[in-house]
């Protein structure tokens, strides 16, 4: 009886999220890996064009490595270069800012299709 009595109200509009145009900041993910269990990724993009990841590999047991390098960014894509290029990453920027790891020019999709996304974080988590 009290329900049917109430009267709704529409909902205020929100203002539309602004998605920042710069790629520098903090991102936090998996990557796929061949001869491990999983890979955990944080990759912090600098504002000079430099790198730094905290990589997480887990097999029998868990191995952290930090590594550094450089980046550029255009056309929406990031290459990554790290340990004087031993490594190289390139990922996709999607339209609400996360990267997306590309394979052969590609993005990447597991078997089951899914994507390896690293979610940018605009406070970093401390």
């Amino acid at each position: 009886m009290g329900c049917s009595e109430q009267k709704s109200e529409p909902l205020p509009d929100l203002p539309p999220i602004e998605i920042p145009a710069e790629v520098f900041g903090f991102y936090s993910g998996r990557l796929p890996c061949d001869n491990c269990n999983q890979r955990v990724v944080n990759m912090d993009l600098f504002n000079d064009g430099k790198v730094m990841v905290v990589e997480s590999i887990m097999k029998d047991s868990v191995s952290v490595d930090t590594l550094r390098g450089t980046f550029v960014y255009a056309d929406s894509i990031v290459k990554v270069s790290l340990s004087d290029n031993s490594v190289r990453w390139d990922f996709k920027r999607d339209k609400v800012g996360n990267l997306a790891f590309m394979k052969l020019g590609d993005v990447y999709r597991d078997a089951e299709g899914m994507k390896a996304v690293l979610i940018r974080f605009y406070k970093k988590i401390k």
